[in-house]
């Protein structure tokens, strides 16, 4: 008899086979771990990882279980959260599958310490390899739940050999906790290496201080709280201006039914909704929140529950985008001015190691810090729950010697009294509270031909003339009639381009067309404008038309497309706009205030630029130590 050649594997393989679809690296432990302990009731986790990595134990105050009930749980497919499919379609923990204690037990040596409220001792459950290692013990411990593990991967080399540096690893489960700790702000969360305590969140903060706290002071005065209001699909959470975005995408979080997720969907929504407010390469910080029906999106789609997908995703980005665009149509995008109040002090100064900088605006140091030890060193615990390691030659001076001579000073002269700020000398912090606070905003003059000064409310506004009269022709131009009104030139204009532009000029056209600008092929390399839209008939239309050549691809998609359409009504406002170096009558500055006004977005240009900046009393007094 020929032996066969399928074969039904050992359990032991089995079970390895499948830890890798869940336990893929470190922070998959920390998450599942964490994930579990959020399911059981927690008010505090706490999360300790060795050197490198490999080592990792998580502790909670839980409701704990039974002895029978810890040894089911490192059982695969032992769960408490589900028990029928329906269970399944409407669930609302984090853990559902009962495969993550079994498969992390599978790839290390696992040790399971749990008691419930009502017991007098706890119970310990071990394993080696995903094979009991002994009978469960009793023992003293407190209330709620202890996992550890050790060695993780020890028995499958490949997946050890392919584990990252463990800075990269400890990197990652910063970034696990920080999520996980952000979806539960009443839940106090703790990350220590090496004895050494990374992450400090205390219990019972609101969501607003606990991502103040992730981010640091770079968004200090700058979040958006969004509004949910009678909407279908429930969103709230945070949103920075536009000014704390950042070059990549690590201030953004995103939670689904407060599961932490990586979405496509979301983060493009979230971008959109920036669209003419933030600058080209930058990236928005927020953490936003999205609650519906658990039957109306699936979280059963990868095997470490990271993504998920909406039943309707129409409907989703709909309401996320308009949430979010209402948040920054009602806040005042002026940007915060920061100015110094001390001289800057070197780059490796104390005051360096002092800033608040949040949790991944610097993750190379704080990881840095995490390995390297350095001798006769301090921990600094910053406003942040971060602990930074400051070295002992950054302490301050000690006195000098008795002996010696003190340096000579000169004495300082008192500041002077100065009348009582008002509240309304704060930066104003809405939309409407700005434009009331300068209502009657009065130009003084011009800096450069550039910039507009005005005096409002004891306050003095700094305007980017080009900047603001982008934003104003920009709304002109998207707000106007479907067909502009269009003045034929008596002399056409000829213009040339590239021999590998020509194809790209033609392409564009149409979309010149529905903006009032008549483009026709002459020959060779030689185009012709014939009409241009009567509002801007004095702009340079062959510099627009290169400008488009330059920004636009059309290569992406068709030449009717709405990025396509946005990018031409960006570069008419620019080409059509008040010039910097263009000097301004004092109407002139008067009637560009009042139209930025009437605007709809009139803190950034189309670009994303400000188009404003406001000096209050305050930061004045403080520059000219008047209050200190």
């Amino acid at each position: 008899m020929v032996e066969s050649r399928i074969k039904i594997l050992p359990r032991t393989l089995i079970d390895q086979i499948a830890a890798g679809e869940v336990i893929v690296r470190p922070a998959s432990v920390v998450k599942e771990l964490i994930e579990n302990s959020l399911d059981a009731g927690t008010s505090l986790v706490s999360v300790e990882v060795s050197e490198d990595t490999r080592d990792i134990s998580v502790t909670d105050d839980g409701c704990g279980m039974t002895s029978e009930e810890a040894s089911l749980s490192l059982e695969r497919h032992a769960t408490s959260k589900i028990t029928s499919l329906d269970d399944l379609i409407s669930v609302k923990t984090r853990g559902f599958r009962g495969e993550a204690l079994a498969s992390i037990a599978a790839v290390s040596h696992l040790s399971l310490t749990t008691r419930t409220p009502d017991a007098i001792s706890a119970t310990r459950v071990t394993m080696d390899g995903g094979e009991p290692a002994g009978a469960p013990e009793t023992l003293g411990a407190p209330v709620g739940t202890t996992v550890c593990v050790q060695g993780l991967f020890y028995n499958t080399p490949a997946r050890l050999k392919f584990m990252r540096a463990p800075s990269t690893e400890l990197r990652r489960i910063l970034q696990v906790v920080t999520q996980q700790a952000l979806s539960y702000p009443a839940v106090a969360f703790s990350l220590v290496s090496k004895g050494r305590r990374l992450l400090e969140f205390p219990a019972k903060q609101t969501l607003k201080d606990r991502f103040r706290q992730v981010m640091g002071s770079s968004v200090e005065g700058m979040l958006l709280e969004l509004e949910p209001g009678n909407l279908p699909i429930t969103v709230h959470g945070y949103v920075a201006k536009p000014e704390a975005a950042r070059k990549d995408r690590s201030g953004q979080y995103l939670f689904v039914n407060r599961r932490p997720v990586a979405n496509r969907l979301l983060s493009t929504i979230l971008t959109q909704a920036y669209s003419g407010v933030l600058m080209t390469g930058r990236h928005p910080v927020g953490a936003i929140f999205v609650f519906l029906e658990p039957d109306e999106v699936d979280v059963n789609v990868h095997p470490t529950k990271e993504e998920v997908r909406f039943r309707d995703e129409r409907q989703v980005a709909s309401i996320v985008h308009r949430v979010i665009a209402g948040a920054l149509r009602k806040a005042s995008l002026v940007p915060s001015t920061r100015l110094s109040e001390a001289p800057l002090a070197p780059a490796s100064s104390l005051v360096r190691g002092r800033e608040s900088l949040g949790i991944f605006s610097t993750p190379e140091q704080m990881v840095r810090d995490a390995f390297k030890g350095q001798s006769r060193g301090v921990v600094e615990q910053t406003d942040l729950g971060i602990a930074t390691h400051r070295a002992a030659t950054h302490a301050m001076p000690s006195p000098p010697p008795a002996h010696e001579t003190p340096p000579r000073t000169h004495p300082v002269a008192e500041p002077e009294e100065m009348p009582e700020i008002s509240e309304a000398t704060i930066q104003p912090q809405t939309a409407s509270d700005f434009w009331e606070y300068v209502r009657n905003a009065e130009p003084l003059g011009q800096i450069a031909g550039t910039y507009v000064v005005a005096a409002c409310g004891g306050a003095m506004l700094l305007i980017d003339q080009h900047a603001a009269h982008e934003r104003i022709m920009y709304e002109r131009i998207t707000g106007g009639a479907a067909q502009p009104a269009v003045q034929r030139l008596l002399l056409p204009i000829t213009f040339d381009v590239d021999v590998s532009q020509v194809p790209d000029v033609g392409g564009l056209r149409e979309p010149l067309a529905s903006f009032g600008i008549e483009l026709e092929h002459f020959g060779g390399q030689t185009f012709v404008i014939n009409a241009l839209p009567s509002d801007l008939a004095e702009m340079d239309a062959p510099a627009l038309i290169r400008d488009l050549l330059e920004t636009v691809d059309l290569s992406k998609g068709d030449s009717t497309s709405l990025p396509v359409r946005e990018e031409i009504a960006r570069c008419l406002a620019c080409h059509s706009a008040i010039r910097a170096g263009q000097k301004l009558s004092r109407e002139e500055m008067v009637r560009l205030i009042d139209d930025l006004k009437n605007t709809r977005l009139a803190f950034t240009c189309p670009h994303g630029r400000p188009t404003m900046i406001l000096l209050t009393p305050e930061q004045l007094a403080r520059q000219f130590k008047r209050i200190v």
